[in-house]
């Protein structure tokens, strides 16, 4: 099947901007006896963006900085509780007096002690009205994954992943957001006539990654010569796949390996023919034990990457690097939690990228 996205020329940046509203209350009301009334939904009925503060951490008890900042349209004056459910130790609450009618942004205090690590859903109640929020804990040690190493092979856990810009569907229909979930069974691939077995993720669009670990600190994939989730060449000849090292924890910034090469083919809209050759990767360890704060949750024990494709025509005698390149992170624990690809004559500027929204059950 083909993968969820084909990159293959020069791609445009969409910066989304995000504007404020000026925030107009009205007094007029009931006066200020009785409870308030109002609604968590917009004038569409659709649940605003909430916004999570504080980071959480396993059994860990709440602090000041753990907060949910929720947006509330009052429609009465009066007496407010506006609180959550308990889910994983935890649970927010405000109480207060709204004294004017209009919108208001409410503070929900955190409370409680989370349990364990992973991605949760909260469900915010006002009135008749309710909204869910998604909360990740991370662990005490490896971020909380039942693995010390960087693949997670249990059964039934997923990742989500958020996409910037969204993937567009062969229906034209913007894609945000995808989950990868652990399969309950190997899958085996076969190359130089050596068979092996791999962990399958599998996606909620029908995309597939297949990996495994030696234990000793080397990471494969059995897969093609492009970057994660994303797909570069028209072709496949064969719909071959190889075996190759994607991580490497014994190698120190600055090394880097090539892996071997699959045949493949892409459409010049130059010449309005197929373009045939080899294609590799060129992989070089960037960082190793970083941090890094992911649409606000603290990833550690983190290795990233470089990957590098390169191609030789069948009417060339050498590799060339094409202009896409990947920088891929990878958290002890979890695995991939973020990928950026840009063009490496504008490495500033990233043309795609997959970034970690929170996990379950690694």
């Amino acid at each position: 099947m083909k993968g969820l996205y084909t990159l293959i020329a020069w791609v445009g940046i969409f910066a989304l901007g995000f504007t404020s509203c000026s925030k107009e209350l009205s007094s007029e009301g009931p006066g200020f006896g009785g409870s308030a009334s109002g609604t968590l939904l917009d004038s569409l009925g659709n649940c605003q963006a909430a916004v999570v503060k504080g980071q959480y951490k396993e059994l860990e008890t709440l602090s000041d900085s753990n907060y949910i900042l929720i947006k509330v349209n009052f429609t009465t004056q009066g007496k407010y509780i506006i609180f959550s459910d308990t889910t994983n130790g935890m649970w927010f609450r405000d109480s207060g007096f709204a004294f004017v009618q209009g919108a208001n942004t409410i503070k929900l205090k955190g409370k409680g002690q989370p349990i364990l690590p992973g991605t949760f859903t909260f469900q915010i109640n006002f009135g008749n009205s309710a909204c869910l929020v998604d909360i990740t804990t991370i662990g005490s040690v490896n971020n909380g994954s039942s693995t010390t190493d960087y693949l997670p092979t249990r059964a039934n856990g997923y990742i989500d992943y958020e996409l910037t810009p969204a993937f567009v569907s062969s229906g034209s229909t913007p894609i945000p957001t995808f989950r990868s979930t652990i399969a309950s069974s190997l899958s085996q691939g076969t190359y130089k006539n050596v068979a092996r077995n791999y962990t399958r993720y599998s996606t909620s669009i029908g995309d597939q990654l297949f990996a495994r670990k030696d234990g000793s600190g080397k990471y494969y994939q059995f897969g093609t010569p492009e970057f994660d989730y994303l797909y570069i060449y028209d072709t496949i000849v064969n719909n071959e796949r190889m075996d190759f090292v994607y991580l490497d924890e014994s190698r120190n910034p600055g090394q880097f390996f090539d892996t071997d090469s699959l045949r493949v083919g892409f459409f010049d809209n130059n010449t309005n023919a197929m373009v045939y050759g080899w294609a590799k990767i060129r992989i070089t360890t960037l960082y190793k034990g970083r941090q890094m704060s992911l649409l606000g949750t603290l990833y550690t024990d983190i290795i990233t990457v470089k990957r590098e494709l390169y191609f030789k025509s069948d009417m060339s005698s050498s590799f060339t690097p094409l202009n896409l390149v990947a920088e891929l992170s990878y958290a002890k624990g979890i695995g991939l939690v973020d990928q950026r690809v840009f063009e490496a004559t504008a490495s500033g500027t990233t043309v795609q990228s997959i970034t970690i929204k929170g996990w379950n059950g690694l």
